[in-house]
């Protein structure tokens, strides 16, 4: 593997107890973990393929020098190749860090799911990634399901299928921007946690701002229940915009899932499915019938999301 194809990371990562080398140990080298969790997923080491030391001068400038790192090269069970090292400090508080990483793209990409209402977009992504694990294929992973509201039961849906639920909740009393700026920075502070790679918005209705469209820029993706540019923008959500759209006398509507950007439903648009106006449609009729293509398009938008960042 070349070194230009190593992804550097720098990271804590986790040793699951039981899980070292008693062999090294016993020779009075560090025990390497054969197991430890890495931003929330647990690896294991297949076989190990390099080691090696660096050194450091001693500080009492006798000329002496003594070994700073112990480097381990392993290739682990999911296909990667990954540098950890435990640096020789003499404390017990020594930790082992995970310091470089290559064949990524064998693993999922990781994704947060953001959340409004009962989840049925959130459940469609849900069985998808189920199915395509047990095909041996997922192209992603959700590791959080955050929700702008308490009591949706999108949060249950996300806790029997045993991903991390967290609120983002808008303060009371305050004016909407600074609402939806305190939403979006609790959003970007669980997303780091859990080291997500991606954002999902599967309903969401809060209109993310500040430093989250930067940092994850081009990785944010929204499910919007019309065909932009049509009906999108500020108050446009629910049957608001089926409302709209039937005002509008158009013979066709649908679902688009876009990038996010600094505005309201106006990034790049990845895809969109639509579906036809029917005589005597109500928005609730609309509704329905768009819900079920949308359950389709946010799991092929997230995958389109995943094969961007996993080419």
């Amino acid at each position: 593997m070349s070194p230009s194809s190593d992804r550097l990371v720098s990271e804590k990562v986790e040793p699951v107890s039981g899980s070292f080398d008693a062999a090294s140990m016993a020779a009075g080298i560090p025990g390497l973990p054969l197991a430890f969790r890495w931003r929330g997923r647990e690896y294991r080491v297949a076989e190990i393929l390099e080691t090696r030391k660096s050194f450091r001068d001693c500080h009492s400038g006798s000329g002496e020098r003594y070994v700073d790192k112990h480097y381990y090269t392993v290739r682990a069970e999911s296909g990667e190749t990954m540098t950890l090292y435990r640096a020789r400090t003499g404390s017990k508080a020594d930790e082992w860090v995970l310091y470089t990483v290559s064949g990524a793209g064998k693993t999922p990409v990781r994704v947060a799911v953001l959340v409004s209402g009962g989840g049925t977009n959130l459940q469609a992504l849900i069985d998808a990634e189920a199915a395509a694990r047990e095909a041996g294929g997922a192209t992603y992973e959700i590791v959080l399901v955050v929700a702008d509201r308490d009591g949706t039961y999108a949060i249950e849906r996300a806790r029997k299928a045993g991903i991390p639920a967290e609120l983002a909740l808008p303060p009371k009393g305050v004016p909407r921007p600074e609402a939806r700026r305190a939403v979006s920075d609790r959003v970007l502070e669980l997303a780091r946690a859990q080291g997500a790679e991606a954002i999902v918005l599967a309903g969401f209705l809060t209109i993310m701002s500040g430093p989250v469209i930067e940092e994850y820029s081009g990785r944010i993706l929204n499910l919007h229940p019309a065909l932009l540019p049509k009906f999108g923008g500020p108050g446009m959500w629910g049957h608001h915009v089926h409302e709209a759209v039937l005002a509008s006398r158009d013979a066709e509507s649908g679902c688009t899932v876009h990038l996010v950007d600094a505005g309201c439903d106006t990034g790049p648009i990845l895809l969109q499915r639509r579906v036809p106006i029917l005589p005597g449609d109500t928005p609730d009729s609309l509704a329905e019938r768009i819900h079920a293509e949308e359950h389709l398009a946010i799991v092929e938008g997230t995958k389109l999301l995943a094969a961007r960042l996993r080419p």
